[in-house]
């Protein structure tokens, strides 16, 4: 099978990592120049104060310090605080904090519980280095944790936190007395598994999560035997879907972004729908057309894909969910007007001004309506911006803001997109009639439009116009050229097909021609199977109907109402379209093909040109 789909399959999601940066609580930091220096370490402070601080107290001594969430050391925080490294504690007075449920977690063993106690609690209510309160200034200091607190020297509080008793010095830092814990304020990715209806996309995203080793901040021991040794092995936290496919580090302290969270119901409603655009097959066999070196027509036998059922519900489960999970997040400051997303009021304002939104994996949501040439790579339309978010204000977290929601509104061209594919990228090959190139032409024109009463120009416009082709030339002045274009990565939906062919102003002539699909159904590939006219206005060269018919006519240039002319036609060659079995992921491994073939009778032949230039392949998928 795909190695790029079995390194999914096997849980290495991605071959690359990202390494993310986070204080390496091992590093050694002192602070000869102190402000408070006192001559008893943070700890004996903590114990000279025991009518205050004996709860905090006992935790402090109950947890053992751990450089990273899958290391513990031998010495407790007890033990750390009254070492060398400064530090400066802001300690919560007793019965301000839920001592009894920390002493419980404690007790029960388990390491994330612990671990618990630890982000949340002591790292929580400390520093590196010294930090007095002085002056009338606000200071933003940079808790153990990695979060984020704002010290008020004027009113004397840290976070909101009143500070009661400030700046007892010790040798090794300061001490203040609080009247209560800073409030501990998850990220996003920790939000994830704060909630329980969140259960579901918590998971998804969590599956990818690795421990990776970091080099750079571990210290390295001897060399024995010729392998390098570590005395402090440092690792962090890494997720390859977040990073990579989301393009959103969301357990990154400094970094700010609002994500939409779909609650568990949600989640699964939500499934139920994108699950049917990933239906695999246990096998895919893709011939591929091509000529022999003596010209005549034949196909090259493919090599087969096969894979097991638990590949195929993996494949299914992971690329429907991928589908809800990739555009979830967005920047929450900066969008393509500078515009933030930080309320429901500044996605409403944005949504007024027919501004558009960007998520970190690039997908931009326009309004209805504002789509056009331009700007429709990677874009959908959405009706109302606040309706994606919930139509409620977030809750903040430490780097963003999280909405969840109840109802998944998007729209089901971010999940099934439409593909709008250049005819050249997706060419495969020809018929031996057919002498393919690509080219580009660039028409300059000036329209006139004058009032058929008193012949009086009502407008004139001068417009230049540049298509690209991949041009379909016929061998001889008999012959009829066929091409075959690759369809990659279709879903297993219905689709509207259309192509879009350009006015031949060479011959100043239109084309007929036939368009034939192979694709796949869950047992057998169906081959050259002739689509009919599905436009009941479709006509011939002479107005006699093409409706049901096996034959497609462009249209000549046509003005637009706003003096614009068009020198291709997009004709639909199909509608509601049924692909049984989904493309998605397999690239090159497997996809339908499109020919399109030129067809008319010799007694037509001073009505068509045998030339084809096609421009694109459209694809519109239907909701399911």
């Amino acid at each position: 099978m795909n190695t790029q789909l079995y390194k999914w399959l096997t849980g290495s999601a991605l071959t690359a990592s990202l390494m993310v940066g986070f204080t390496a609580c091992s590093d050694d930091h002192f602070d000869i120049t102190s402000e408070a220096a006192g001559k008893q370490t943070i700890w004996q402070n903590i114990q000279a104060n025991s009518s205050q601080l004996s709860e905090y107290a006992d935790i402090l001594q109950s947890v053992y310090y751990s450089p990273t969430e899958g290391k513990t050391t031998p010495e407790t925080y007890a033990n750390l605080l009254d070492g060398d490294q400064t530090f400066t504690v802001w300690a919560p007075v007793n019965g301000s904090f839920r001592y009894s449920y920390y002493k419980g977690l404690l007790q029960t063993g388990v390491r994330d519980s612990i671990y618990k106690v630890e982000k949340e609690l002591i790292r929580n209510n400390m520093t590196r280095y010294s930090h007095v309160v002085n002056g009338s200034d606000s200071v933003k200091l940079d808790l153990f944790n990695s979060k984020a607190a704002w010290l008020n020297n004027e009113a004397q509080t840290i976070k909101g936190v009143t500070i009661t008793t400030p700046n007892i010095g010790a040798k090794n830092g300061v001490l203040h007395i609080t009247k209560a814990p800073m409030a501990y304020q998850p990220n996003l990715y920790e939000y994830l598994a704060s909630r329980q209806d969140l259960d579901s996309i918590n998971a998804f995203i969590k599956s990818f999560q690795t421990i990776e080793f970091n080099e750079a901040a571990s210290t390295q021991g001897p060399t024995i035997d010729g392998e390098i040794t570590w005395v402090d092995s440092i690792t962090y936290v890494a997720n390859d879907y977040t990073s990579l496919f989301m393009e959103a580090f969301l357990e990154r302290e400094d970094s700010n972004y609002v994500m939409i969270l779909p609650t568990n119901e949600t989640w699964k409603n939500t499934l139920e729908r994108t699950k049917k655009y990933f239906k695999f097959k246990a096998s895919y066999k893709q011939d591929i057309n091509t000529q022999t070196e003596a010209g005549a027509d034949t196909v090259i036998a493919g090599v087969e894909t096969v894979f097991t059922p638990a590949e195929l519900d993996s494949l299914t489960n992971l690329y429907s969910k991928n589908a809800i999970c990739q555009h979830l997040a967005f920047n929450a400051n900066w969008q393509y007007e500078q515009i933030p997303v930080t309320s429901i009021a500044d996605i409403r304002a944005a949504d007024a001004r027919k501004d558009s939104l960007r998520s970190t994996a690039d997908m931009k949501f326009k309004k209805t309506g504002t789509l056009n040439g331009t700007n429709k790579v990677n874009a959908v339309e959405v009706k109302d911006f606040a309706a994606l978010f919930g139509n409620a204000d977030p809750v903040e977290v430490s780097n963003g803001y999280a909405y969840v929601v109840d109802e998944f509104a998007y729209p089901s061209t971010v999940y099934a997109p439409n593909r709008d594919l250049d005819s050249y990228v997706v060419y495969e090959s020809c018929d031996n009639q057919c002498a393919p190139y690509h080219n580009t032409w660039t028409w300059e024109s000036h329209v006139t439009m004058t009032d058929t009463v008193t012949g009086e120009v009502i407008a004139e416009r001068d417009s230049t116009y540049r298509y690209d082709y991949l041009v379909m030339a016929n061998k001889t002045s008999t012959s009829h050229p066929g091409a075959f274009f690759q369809l990659p990565n279709v879903l297993s939906c219905k689709y509207d097909i259309y192509v879009v062919i350009g006015y031949n102003t060479d011959y100043q002539m239109q084309n007929k021609f036939r368009a034939y699909i192979s694709y796949d159904t869950e047992d057998r590939r169906v081959a050259n199977e002739a689509l009919k006219n599905p436009n009941e206005d479709a006509v011939d060269a002479k107005d006699a109907s093409l409706y049901e018919g096996n034959y497609f006519v462009n249209r000549k240039p046509t003005i637009n109402d706003d003096l614009t002319v068009n020198y291709t036609d997009t004709i639909c060659i199909a509608k509601d379209f049924e692909f049984p079995v989904s493309y998605y992921g397999l690239s090159k491994t497997a996809y339908p093909v499109l020919q399109l073939k030129s067809n008319f009778t010799s007694s037509e032949r001073n009505l068509y040109s045998r030339e084809i230039w096609v421009n694109a392949i459209i694809l519109k998928a239907k909701e399911q």
